[in-house]
């Protein structure tokens, strides 16, 4: 094996086991990939005060104009969170606090939402981020129910002593039949295995054809995964934006080659990154709202793509990498003579 060569099968591997490692650290934060339900605001009652609903109706974002003192409470009224021009702080002594483990705050006090607050500053800034369960508490009410509000919500909230509340409702969408999406995916698997099982090497034209498109799509899905639903978009978000750009370059690059068995490597690894991925992601199909920038049915496509191609392109292995050429035998050496 020649050096360059060796080189060429070392940076593909390095991209798919990187894809593959990026896909895990997925699976470890285990964060909301599709929803049922979507909680919306219906205002906050004062200009002072911004939100937002994030991932469905899993967390509330909130901004405090940098003037201004504002208080939020908790499920047991006990003062939860505040913002002042000093920033964001927590009260370590709320149930709601400990329940819901708003900034990840490990307690040395005992729980009393009747004692005075103990405040912990979390951050510097003016808005926060948290999970909040009064968002998502009326789930249960949508069983046995059609699309539509379940109920209301409301998050009280003090601005300059003005008693106020940040409020919205609940909505339920029921998530439609997941065949149409899984036949699709049979179908591109299919459809890759017969261009496998007619063409003379796993490096044909088609293989590498549905490599390079599965790159792309994986490309996608990872992408709008990073850029939805978060009010700003944090430095961290960007530079996996950036890591997934260049591993699916690479994998392009590969794919591209002249020499057949790199194209295969490169193959073999887009379809099981592509396979990985479309696993990670298998919720955005039984689930009605997509937690991503692309648009859900879109969304789902690219899932339904993903496991399709990637299942078909998995199927290089069992056909066996390409192997050179045998030497001619003794006795086909002698007739020739």
């Amino acid at each position: 094996m020649s050096a360059r060569r060796a080189s060429a099968w070392t940076a593909v591997a390095i991209a798919g086991l990187a894809w593959s490692g990026s896909a895990r650290a997925d699976v470890v934060r285990l964060p909301p990939i599709a929803s049922d339900f979507r909680a919306r605001l219906a205002g906050t009652g004062d200009g002072a005060v911004r939100a937002k609903v994030v991932d469905g109706d899993r967390q509330l974002w909130l901004r405090a104009d940098r003037g201004a003192t504002v208080s939020v409470a908790g499920a047991e009224g006990e003062p939860l969170l505040r913002f002042d021009r000093r920033g964001v702080f927590v009260n370590v002594r709320s149930l709601t606090a400990a329940a819901d483990r708003v900034g990840s705050v490990h307690r040395r006090v005992a729980l009393d939402p009747g004692a005075p607050p103990s405040w912990l500053r979390l951050t510097a800034g003016h808005a926060f981020l948290w999970h909040d369960h009064r968002l998502h508490a009326l789930e249960p009410l949508a069983q046995g129910r059609g699309a539509g509000v379940v109920g209301r919500w409301a998050i009280p909230v003090r601005i300059d002593g003005r008693q106020s509340a940040v409020r919205g409702d609940l909505v339920y969408e029921p998530a439609g039949p997941v065949w149409p999406w899984v036949l699709i995916a049979v179908v591109l698997a299919g459809a890759v295995w017969l261009g496998l099982a007619l063409a003379r090497s796993p490096a044909h034209g088609a293989t590498i054809g549905a490599a390079l498109a599965v790159t792309v799509v994986v490309c996608a899905l990872r992408i709008g995964r990073e850029l939805y639903g978060r009010p700003t978009v944090a430095g961290a978000a960007y530079a996996g934006i950036g890591v997934t750009t260049a591993l699916g370059i690479l994998l392009v690059w590969a794919l591209l080659q002249g020499n057949r068995d790199i194209r295969v490597f490169a193959a073999l690894f887009a379809g099981l990154a592509a396979l990985f991925e479309g696993l990670v992601m298998f919720r955005v199909l039984t689930h009605s709202i997509a937690l991503s920038v692309l648009p859900t049915p879109l969304a789902k496509l690219a899932v339904a793509v993903a496991l399709g191609l990637g299942a078909g392109l998995v199927g290089i292995v069992l056909r066996g990498l390409p192997e050179a050429e045998p030497a001619e035998s003794a006795a086909a050496l002698a007739a020739r003579r």
